[in-house]
Formats: C-alpha cells, sequence, structure tokens
C-alpha cells in the first residue's frame, strides 16, 4: 500500500482464493513461461534480462493478441506510453516496521538507537508501532501518528524534552546528582566524565550512560576504570562506550611510563630449574611478582 501510495498507483487487488478474479492475467505469466523461459539457456542474469527486452520487444511485442487482435507493442507505443508517470531516477526507500514497547524512561529503541515517546499519550509500557526509513522514525499508536524522529543512527539518540512528564524533573534532576557523586568516590577522573557526561539542560537523557559507566567499575575495578576516564578525557572523548573500549582493549596505562623494576631481581636462565624453597626459587617468584 506504501509503495502504490509513493509511486501514485491504484492498485485492483483480487479476493482471496478466488482466481477468476484475475483471469487476464495468468496467461500472460504462462506465455511467458512456455515461449521464452522454458528449454532456454543463458550465461548470467545480466544476458537473460537482455535477451528478455529483445524477446518483449521484437517477439512477444509483435504478435497479434488473443483478445485485443491487436499488435501490444503497437498498442502501447500509440495509446499506453503517454499515460505512463516519468521515473524520478530515486530508488523506493522500503521503510521497516517494528512493534516497540515505552522504557520507564520514556524511550523506545529503535534499530539500537533511541527516540522519546510523549509520555501524556503513551505511558511506560505502551506498544507502538515504529515506522523507520532513511530520514524519519514515525511512532503510531493504533494506527495514530503520535511521535516523528529524525533517524539517528546505532547509539544514537533523539529526544524531545517535553516528552518527558513534568512531575518527573525534580526525579530526573536529582538522579544525575547521585550518579555524579558515586562516580566521584570511584575516583577523580570517573567523576569528571561523569560530570562532563550529564552536563546540560537536561542531563535525565544521559542516564543510561551514566549507570553503564558506574557499572564498568564492577566489571573491569575502579582502578583500571579511573586510568581509562583519564585517558578518555584527555583526547576528550566524553563517550562511555569508548572508555568501555579503552578498557576491552587494555588501553588506559599506553603511553605511561612503566614502574620501576628491581635490576638485582632477574629471572633464571633458560634451561636453568631452582628446587622449592631455595634461594633461586625465592628469586625467581619475586621476578614474576615484579616484572609482569
Amino acid at each position: 500500500m506504501e509503495y502504490s501510495q509513493a509511486r501514485k498507483l491504484i492498485l485492483d487487488p483480487a479476493r482471496v482464493r478466488s482466481p477468476r478474479d484475475k483471469p487476464h492475467v495468468e496467461p500472460g505469466i504462462r506465455y511467458a513461461r512456455e515461449r521464452w523461459w522454458k528449454g532456454a539457456t543463458f550465461i548470467d542474469l545480466a544476458d537473460s534480462r537482455q535477451r528478455a527486452e529483445v524477446w518483449c520487444r521484437d517477439v512477444a511485442g509483435l504478435r497479434v493478441h488473443g483478445t485485443t487482435r491487436r499488435l501490444p507493442r503497437v498498442m502501447f507505443e500509440d495509446e499506453e506510453r503517454a499515460q505512463l508517470q516519468p521515473y524520478d531516477d530515486v530508488p523506493y526507500d522500503v521503510p521497516l516496521w517494528r512493534d516497540v514497547t515505552v522504557h520507564p524512561d520514556h524511550d523506545v529503541s529503535v534499530q539500537y538507537a533511541l527516540y522519546s515517546a510523549p509520555s501524556v499519550t503513551c505511558p511506560p509500557g505502551t506498544t507502538l508501532e515504529a515506522r523507520c526509513d532513511r530520514a524519519l522514525v514515525k511512532l503510531y499508536r493504533g494506527g495514530d501518528l503520535v511521535k516523528v524522529h529524525p533517524r539517528k543512527p546505532k547509539g544514537g539518540r533523539s529526544t524531545d524534552f517535553d516528552d518527558y512528564p513534568p512531575e518527573r524533573t525534580a526525579y530526573a534532576m536529582r538522579a544525575p546528582d547521585r550518579i555524579m557523586s558515586q562516580a566521584v568516590k570511584l575516583g577523580p577522573a570517573i567523576g569528571r566524565l561523569a560530570e562532563r557526561l550529564l552536563e546540560g539542560p537536561f542531563p535525565w537523557s544521559k542516564l543510561r550512560q551514566g549507570q553503564k559507566l558506574l557499572r564498568l567499575a564492577e566489571r573491569y575495578t575502579a582502578e583500571r576504570l579511573d586510568a581509562a576516564c583519564a585517558r578518555a578525557l584527555g583526547f576528550d572523548l566524553v563517550d562511555v562506550r569508548r572508555v568501555e573500549r579503552i578498557l576491552v582493549l587494555a588501553l588506559e596505562h599506553e603511553g605511561q611510563p612503566s614502574p620501576p623494576v628491581d635490576e638485582r631481581v632477574q629471572p633464571l636462565p633458560a634451561g636453568r630449574f631452582a628446587r622449592p624453597g631455595s634461594a633461586f626459587d625465592h628469586r625467581f617468584a619475586v621476578t614474576q611478582e615484579i616484572v609482569p
């Protein structure tokens, strides 16, 4: 239906399980299958397309049609061509439809991006139909359009602050303060990154990233996270995903001087083994702890 509307076509559908509704369409398919496709050989898809065009123009188009008793090619040139709409050379933008649920933070997730939904008509838990194409994301409820957003890439976010309920404004301002206070306790660099992340007129829209930042400390330890945040801030990267990438690749200490190593402690030469409890055994154990 959307394609026909975009191309300004009129659909004339047949009824389900009613083959007599389209008797004049099916013979054309059988004619092409039996007279051109059946028994033919083709080199590749491009060859079959070229030969199909020649067959339609010079063979099927110049036969006497069984119903009209006219040549289809001549009838097309004389009467039908003038009725066709010109092609604008723009491929049809096929939309993607998804059923989505409004999250407690009044957002919906469409193709790995977040979009706000009106809290008045779409409270948390409401199921909506999302239609997205190259440019827009449209949210429908029961067939009625309730919100339009520009399309965002993966990880992006489109927020209309008017969609949030007024009574949640106080909570929206308190929650970022709680996240920042917890971040400061984990480390100074973590606190600075959280402050940069949640600054702005409406930090509620970035609460998910702030919560993810705190979870990284549980997964990778606060010391490593603090070093990764310091490295990210050094490059002016206020992005929790980039911080996580630094931790995954263990780049938080890259470029920093290595800790001093006691030159008196050296590993055993190759092929030498020490007896448990001996001086060599103690020296080897200390070396393993000092020199990773």
